[in-house]
């Protein structure tokens, strides 16, 4: 009976086909893609000679079925978020959260007309005003995009991978620094340090070792992380500088200076926000994922 099935379209990688989603809680468990044509960038498709049925089911979110989380992060960087809270002294609303998990999946902008709007249906359902659940929720959610950042820095830098200006380098540059404005915005850092964060990611790894095994040791992670963030911090005034030269020519940023200052400059989407004023585009995300799969 918690089970819902949802009916819905899914294309990616130059494929397209329908698509059954299932949902138990407010959370995706798992889909299955019916792949069906291959699409072109002029919007055209055509049948695919070879059709398949693409199984997706999210591995961690079984622990939260199992488990009753109020959200799929808590069991999944189990060691990691409670080292992370200890250290900056933020605890989790349970309360707030097990009333606003199951309606979370609501404020996806990919599919929401008016967030405002949807903010306050479902504070009318749980009974929250917006203002405390979104005061709730701000601080544990930069956290889990701290703890999803780190982790996945932890696994590609591993793999091999290293930041960089270009390809998938530039994706790993991104994030972690990301992760380091994010840290310095909330002033976790003081509290957290270079230290912490190394740490950090050791708890990621105790976490995952249940599945992976143990990690083999990389003696130049560490300054790999430290080398990144004295550049981020040297670069980071010539950055604002070319930002601030594009904002007198340019009152209100367009997606290509968004992208442009990303994927060129190096910085953050929450940093050109903070310095320009201007909100971070609700497609931003997806014009760059669509970007990035015309070049490749």
């Amino acid at each position: 009976e918690e089970i819902t099935f949802i009916e819905d379209v899914w294309a990616g990688g130059g494929n397209l086909g329908p698509s059954i989603e299932y949902f138990v809680r407010g959370l995706e468990v798992g889909n299955m893609v019916f792949m069906q044509y291959k699409t072109f960038h002029d919007g055209s498709r055509e049948e695919l000679p070879v059709k398949v049925i693409d199984t997706g089911i999210g591995l961690e979110r079984i622990p939260w079925l199992i488990n009753g989380s109020a959200t799929s992060y808590m069991d999944t960087f189990a060691e990691a978020f409670e080292f992370f809270s200890e250290k900056i002294g933020v605890t989790v609303d349970q309360e707030i959260w097990e009333k606003f998990g199951p309606y979370s999946c609501q404020l996806n902008v990919d599919e929401v007309e008016n967030l405002d709007q949807t903010w306050q249906q479902i504070s009318d359902k749980i009974d929250v005003p917006v203002e405390k659940i979104k005061e709730a929720i701000a601080p544990i959610k930069e956290m889990y995009i701290i703890l999803d950042h780190t982790r996945t820095l932890m696994m590609v830098i591993e793999d091999g991978s290293l930041p960089s200006n270009v390809g998938g380098g530039s994706n790993v540059r991104n994030i972690l620094r990301r992760v380091f404005y994010i840290l310095h915005k909330t002033g976790w850092w003081d509290k957290l340090g270079m230290d912490g964060l190394i740490d950090l990611f050791q708890k990621h790894k105790a976490d995952l070792c249940k599945i992976y095994g143990e990690f083999r040791e990389y003696k130049s992670f560490r300054e790999i992380i430290e080398i990144e963030y004295e550049r981020w911090q040297s670069t980071d005034e010539q950055q604002k500088i070319k930002l601030e030269k594009l904002l007198k020519k340019k009152k209100v940023m367009d997606i290509d200076d968004w992208i442009l200052a990303v994927t060129t400059w190096g910085m953050s989407p929450d940093k050109i926000a903070e310095i320009s004023g201007q909100t971070v585009p609700l497609d931003f995300y997806y014009q760059l994922d669509l970007r990035n799969s015309q070049l490749a």
